[in-house]
């Protein structure tokens, strides 16, 4: 069993199948890293305006748990 405190959580996501999957940041808790993907799969909000190419969209956001020390 793995301590908690070496637990983190990984939100990747790319452009297409045929893309490789991007690291977009390391967070302490899963909420915190799905709404960070949640986020990155809608895309940015700029003067009450989503802008829509700034999104990855459904199916190519994920979140991956992530252990320190693990090889």
């Amino acid at each position: 069993m793995t301590s908690s405190t070496k637990v983190l959580w990984r939100v990747q996501v790319r452009k297409s199948r045929a893309h490789k999957w991007v690291n977009k940041g390391l967070y302490e808790t899963r909420d915190a890293a799905r709404a960070q993907a949640h986020y990155l799969r809608t895309g940015r909000v700029r003067g009450g305006e989503v802008l829509w190419d700034t999104a990855y969209g459904f199916g190519n956001t994920r979140v991956v748990r992530y252990e320190k020390g693990a090889k």
